[in-house]
Parts: C-alpha cells; sequence; structure tokens
C-alpha cells in the first residue's frame, strides 16, 4: 500500500505538469495559426 500511495503522489504534480504543457502547447498554436492568418490577411486582402 506504501508503493501505491507513493505512485499517487508522483502521479499528482505529473498529472498537473502534463495539463499545463498541453494547455502551453494548444495556446502556442493557436497563436501561431492566428499570426499566419493575420499574414496572409495582410498580404492579399
Amino acid at each position: 500500500m506504501a508503493e501505491r500511495a507513493i505512485v499517487n503522489d508522483g502521479d499528482g504534480p505529473g498529472f498537473l505538469t502534463m495539463i499545463g504543457f498541453v494547455a502551453v502547447l494548444v495556446a502556442t498554436v493557436i497563436l501561431v495559426f492566428f499570426g499566419i492568418g493575420y499574414l496572409i490577411g495582410r498580404v492579399f486582402l
């Protein structure tokens, strides 16, 4: 049971880190596509 508790303790921060990483990744992708769309709009419109 002690091992299971250790795994759970290690899983918490890892899970939060994974959520944070995914959030940053999604935000970056959105900003990149927004920038691409903005540049295309400026060039062609």
